[in-house]
């Protein structure tokens, strides 16, 4: 095959069989096919090598060949018999010196898990001056803590942290690995179960285990939430799996609790690090309210996803000391951003009061706040399902109801003003 001054092969118009019918000019992506004349011809310097024009050639006219894909090769070892794989291992996030409070939250569920099995919690910690918190892993629950502490950790890059866990889960051998299904944790986990060739579920809403048979077992929402799967992993271990952050509630530390520190050597060749250049902060870090965060949260539905009413929800929200959150239908609207999305594919949030406005209530939805602790929902249909699972219900129209909440509120804060000595 012809190649072009790049060195990319390119096709090429076989003359004596071309009855110049003009087809593949059309279909050519980069417009690297003319008409000479009575003669097609190709630019070899302009073809991307796509092959499409062969692809549609009447007459087998073009000549051109596929290149071959290359198979990609990952060093194999053989994995350990299921018997020899003991024990529940959290991974520890850390950003700027602190862990993620999903990796606490984990580590209680771990050392749930753990008790039933009858095994030792480990956390595995990777980072940059993270030896501070070894011990207040510990603290959380964790039985033994392996730490890595090495500059190469500075920034997240994905091919160092996989193969650091890849690393601690072969000399430790868990039978369980938990992950928080954080922006980081949705990344590092599948490549973490692709080297450990082990399997993974993903956003779990659930963890068991099977005492007899020594699986985990992980609950999630399928077809697109309409069905709650419980999955496990019978032939390979570690059992792996991602939970969302404020799915599960942290345990208390306790300084009482014995665990050791194990710190782990480890080397990544400098050469193969990226220069990092810069940095863009995200929605949160640039100082976006964090939904998750929020005691109070006034969502907004489908129901009320009128722009001239969100100033009336704020107050509210400002009143209760609370956010303002969203449905999924209200991002999709362009009224909210993505970051105050509630439900399973928005944020899992845990208020200590939410108060749903015209929200119906579907599976994935409701899936986002099992964890408050008390649900109001104002609603003009009383048959809606987040009316069903409420603790309190308000039938009626919104834009009479909230403005009674609001005057109330505000009656309620000037008596206890005028009550103050």
């Amino acid at each position: 095959m012809p190649k072009n001054l790049k060195g990319r092969e390119v096709a090429e118009i076989m003359q004596d069989k071309c009855i110049a019918c003009q087809i593949c000019i059309g279909v050519c992506p980069v417009g690297a096919i003319s008409m000479e004349g009575n003669t097609v011809k190709i630019n070899p310097e302009a073809c991307i090598g796509c092959g499409k024009c062969r692809d549609v050639c009447p007459v087998s006219a073009v000549l051109f060949k596929r290149p071959s894909k290359k198979k990609l090769t990952f060093p194999q070892q053989k994995p350990a018999p299921l018997e020899d794989y003991k024990g529940v291992a959290v991974f520890i996030e850390t950003h700027n010196g602190a862990a993620a409070d999903v990796s606490w939250e984990l580590a209680g569920k771990a050392r749930e898990l753990a008790d039933k099995l009858g095994v030792r919690v480990s956390g595995y910690l990777a980072g940059a001056g993270v030896e501070p918190l070894a011990q207040q892993a510990i603290s959380y629950g964790c039985d033994d803590v392996y730490m890595i502490d090495n500059p190469a950790f500075g920034s997240y890059i994905p091919r160092v942290y996989s193969t650091a866990l890849v690393q601690l889960c072969r000399q430790s051998k868990p039978e369980i690995l938990l992950i928080g299904a954080s922006p980081l944790g949705r990344d590092l986990a599948p490549c973490v179960a692709t080297l450990l060739e082990t399997g993974l579920t993903a956003d779990c809403t659930g963890l068991d285990v099977d005492l007899q048979e020594r699986l985990l077992l992980m609950t999630r929402p399928t077809f697109g939430g309409n069905i709650m799967a419980t999955i496990f992993c019978k032939s390979h271990r570690p059992q792996m799996s991602t939970v969302r952050p404020r799915l599960f509630k942290a345990p208390r530390p306790d300084p009482t609790h014995k665990g050791e520190i194990h710190k782990i050597d480890f080397s990544y060749p400098q050469d193969r690090l990226p220069h990092i250049l810069e940095f863009t902060a995200t929605a949160l870090e640039a100082g976006a309210a964090d939904i998750t965060r929020s005691p109070v949260l006034v969502t907004i539905g489908k129901g009320a996803c009128r722009a001239e009413h969100v100033p009336m929800f704020q107050e509210l929200a400002d009143m209760l000391g609370g956010t303002i959150a969203c449905s999924r239908p209200v991002v999709e609207a362009g009224l909210m951003s993505y970051a105050r999305q509630v439900g399973q594919t928005g944020k899992t949030v845990t208020p200590k009061i939410y108060i749903g406005i015209g929200v119906s209530g579907s599976m994935q939805h409701m899936a986002g706040i099992q964890g408050a602790e008390t649900i109001v929902a104002i609603n003009s249909d009383p048959a809606a399902p987040i009316v069903q699972a409420a603790d309190y219900s308000l039938i009626g129209d919104y834009r009479e109801i909230v403005p009674a909440l609001i005057s109330r509120l505000k009656n309620k804060v000037a008596n206890l003003a005028g009550s103050k000595p």
